[in-house]
C-alpha cells in the first residue's frame, strides 16, 4: 500500500535538499573568502610603506613621523599623495620636499608659469586693463626666455597679451599660454599720452606662436658692463647654480659641468675689467647645488682664508656623521674679483642655492659689503636628497638644515631686500640687463 506524502511533507524535504546545497555554496565562498590573501595587501601597499620607512629614517623631521595616526587606508594612497600625508608631520610648513614619479616628466622648479620640459618660453601674470577703459584681463608677460618659441616670435618683457586664438584673454584659459599647439597671439604694448598723462595702447599686433617644447635654460643669459661714478660696475644674470643640465632630454648630457665651466669664464672676464662691484640678478634662481654655491662665493668674497667656512649642513641626531662645513674653495679665493661690494637682485622666486650664496657671504664679509635689492626670497633652509626606489618613485626629502658659516639658519621666512622693489607694481618693463630696466635703473642711480 502506498501512503500518500502530504505536500508539506514534499516542500520540507525539497527546501532541507536547497537548504543543503546552499549552506555548502556558503561554505564554499567562506572557505574561499577564508584563503591567505595577505600577499596582495603587501603588494599594492608596499610602495608606500617603503615612503614611510625611508621617510622615519633620513627625513630631516623623521623623529616627528606617527605611523599610529595613519590609517591603513593611507598605504593605498598613491605615492605623492602618501608622500604628503608623511610630511605633514614636519613641524615647519615643508614647500621643499617633493615625490617623483619616475615614469613622468615634470618641471618641479618651475619658474610661475614656465617650465623647462614642455613650454613656450614665457612666464607672465594675469592683471586687469591697465588702461582702465575696459574691464577686460591681459597676460603680462614677464620674462621671456631664451631660444623659445616666444622668443622667436618676437614677445617682449612687459608685452600684453589680449587674444589667444581668436578669444579674449582670461584666467579660464591660462593653460594655452603654459603649452600646447601653435597659438595666434594678439599683444599690446603699453605707452602713454604725453597730453593727458594716460596709459594707452600705442601699439597692437596679432603675431604666430609656434608650439611648445623643451626650452634651454641658460644658467648666466646676462652680462653687462657700465661705468659708473664709482667705477666699473659688471652686471651678471644667473638663473640656477647647477654644475650643467639638469633635464633628461635627448639634446642635454645630465652630467655636464658646461654652466660651472661658464661661470667661472665669467668670473674670469669679469676680473680683468677691475670692477668696483658686481650686480648679481638671482631673480630667476630657484634652484641649484650647495657647491656650485660654495664655488662661486668662492670668487665674489675677499680678505678670505681658505680654511673659512662658507655654508654647514646640520642633519638629524641620527644622521650628524653626515655634519659638514663648506669652506671656502682655493681656486676662487686666489682668483677673487677684488669686489668694493656685491649688489644681488631677488625676487619671491629666489631659492636654494642662490639663498645660501646670500647667507655665507653676508656672514663672511658683513652687511656693509652685500646689499639686496627687489623682493623677499622663498626662504629655503634645508638641503634635499634624491631617494631612489624598485617603484618607479623617487623622493626628495629635506635632510638637513643649510647654515652660513656661523650656523645661522634663521631665514625661513625669506631674505628680505635692503630696498624692496616690486617690479609687477611699475607700468613698464624692458629686458634683463637694459639700463631702464626697473631694478637696474634703480641701483645704477644709486651709484651715481
Amino acid at each position: 500500500m502506498i501512503i500518500p506524502v502530504p505536500i508539506h511533507s514534499r516542500t520540507h524535504r525539497l527546501f532541507s535538499i536547497v537548504g543543503i546545497e546552499l549552506l555548502m555554496l556558503c561554505l564554499f565562498f567562506f572557505v574561499s573568502c577564508g584563503e591567505d590573501r595577505t600577499y596582495e595587501y603587501e603588494e599594492k601597499t608596499a610602495c608606500d610603506h617603503w615612503i614611510l620607512s625611508t621617510m622615519k629614517e633620513n627625513y630631516l623631521w623623521g623623529d616627528s613621523i606617527k605611523e599610529e595616526k595613519l590609517d591603513w587606508k593611507n598605504f593605498f594612497s598613491k605615492p605623492a599623495t602618501f608622500f604628503e600625508k608623511v610630511t605633514a608631520f614636519a613641524p615647519i610648513n615643508d614647500e621643499f620636499s617633493w615625490c617623483a614619479i619616475d615614469t613622468l616628466q615634470e618641471d618641479y622648479h618651475m619658474r610661475g608659469c614656465f617650465n623647462h620640459y614642455n613650454s613656450y618660453g614665457i612666464d607672465y601674470i594675469v592683471m586687469s586693463d591697465p588702461t582702465g577703459s575696459t574691464s577686460r584681463q591681459y597676460a603680462r608677460v614677464m620674462t621671456v626666455y631664451p631660444n623659445s618659441p616666444a622668443q622667436r616670435c618676437g614677445l617682449e618683457r612687459g608685452d600684453f597679451i589680449g587674444m589667444v586664438d581668436g578669444t579674449r584673454f582670461s584666467s579660464n584659459i591660462n593653460d594655452k599660454l603654459i603649452k600646447g599647439v601653435a597659438r595666434k597671439l594678439v599683444v599690446s604694448k603699453l605707452g602713454v599720452n604725453t597730453e593727458t598723462d594716460e596709459f594707452v595702447w600705442n601699439q597692437t599686433d596679432t603675431i604666430l606662436m609656434e608650439s611648445s617644447q623643451y626650452v634651454v635654460d641658460e644658467a648666466f643669459p646676462v652680462y653687462k658692463t657700465f661705468d659708473t661714478s664709482y667705477g666699473r660696475v659688471c652686471y651678471l644674470m644667473c638663473n640656477r647654480l647647477t654644475e650643467g643640465p639638469t633635464e633628461n632630454t635627448s639634446n642635454r648630457t645630465a652630467s655636464s659641468t658646461e654652466f660651472r665651466d661658464e661661470m667661472i669664464e665669467y668670473m674670469s672676464k669679469i676680473k680683468n675689467e677691475k670692477p668696483y662691484a658686481l650686480i648679481l640678478d638671482l631673480r630667476l634662481c630657484n634652484y641649484g647645488t650647495i657647491s656650485m654655491a660654495q664655488t662661486l662665493a668662492s670668487y665674489l668674497v675677499s680678505d678670505v682664508s681658505s680654511t673659512s667656512v662658507f655654508a654647514k649642513t646640520i642633519y638629524r641626531k641620527n644622521k650628524s656623521e653626515l655634519n659638514t662645513d663648506y669652506l671656502y674653495k682655493s681656486e676662487g679665493l686666489s682668483n677673487n674679483l677684488g669686489l668694493k661690494e656685491l649688489i644681488v637682485i631677488t625676487s619671491s622666486y629666489t631659492q636654494g642655492a642662490a639663498e645660501w650664496l646670500i647667507r655665507g657671504v653676508r656672514a663672511s664679509m658683513g652687511e656693509e659689503f652685500l646689499t639686496i635689492y627687489g623682493s623677499t626670497t622663498a626662504g629655503q633652509i634645508v638641503l634635499t636628497d634624491a631617494i631612489k626606489s624598485n617603484y618607479f618613485v623617487t623622493l626628495h626629502p629635506a635632510v638637513a638644515y643649510v647654515a652660513d658659516g656661523e650656523s645661522n639658519y634663521d631665514y625661513a621666512k625669506g631674505i628680505e631686500p635692503s630696498d624692496e622693489i616690486d617690479e609687477r607694481s611699475y607700468a613698464f618693463l624692458y629686458p634683463y640687463g637694459n639700463t631702464s630696466e626697473v631694478v637696474l635703473n634703480y641701483i645704477l642711480q644709486t651709484l651715481n
